[in-house]
């Protein structure tokens, strides 16, 4: 698979940097000896060529550029391709389980069990305790929730 590049953007940045550049009357290698990047890198840059964010930034403030000016022109503001259904459904799962944790919810113990339960009676979503067990295991690994065992089961309450 190859690379991704955004060629009609990197461009219209580069072109900007230029700009900015013989605005300010320096020449490529003054602005090579300001970033420390070799003036092959910045002609590369202004060419529309694929740099590194870090690269663009440093030659944004050599030039006393705003990186929101460099990137001002039209942009499509669309993903490159659209969110599948799928994992549309796991983000809307996922943001609701984690209403639950924001909530009181949690503020007693819930197995996986009663939140496809909840999820179902106040969403009107269906889904399964696999799927709302791996949401909830990470949760506790992001440290927002704990397991209790009772048996076999387990039981997830707020920390």
């Amino acid at each position: 698979m190859s690379r991704y590049k955004d060629e009609l953007n990197l461009v219209k940045l580069g072109a900007n940097l230029t700009k900015q550049r013989e605005a300010l009357e320096l020449s490529v290698e003054d602005v090579s000896e300001m970033t420390g990047f070799s003036a092959q890198t910045i002609r590369n840059i202004e060419a529309g060529e694929e740099s590194s964010l870090s690269y663009v930034i440093a030659i944004c403030q050599a030039l006393e550029l705003h990186p929101t000016q460099a990137f001002d022109f039209p942009i499509k503001l669309e993903p490159r391709y659209k969110l599948s259904a799928a994992r549309a459904e796991k983000t809307r799962l996922t943001q609701r389980i984690e209403g639950f944790v924001a909530g009181d919810y949690f503020n007693e113990g819930r197995t996986a069990k009663d939140v496809v339960t909840e999820l179902n009676e106040v969403y009107h979503i269906q889904t399964t305790t696999s799927a709302v067990s791996v949401i909830l295991k990470r949760k506790v690994n992001e440290q927002l929730l704990k397991i209790d065992q009772a048996g076999k089961q387990r039981i997830y309450k707020k920390n």
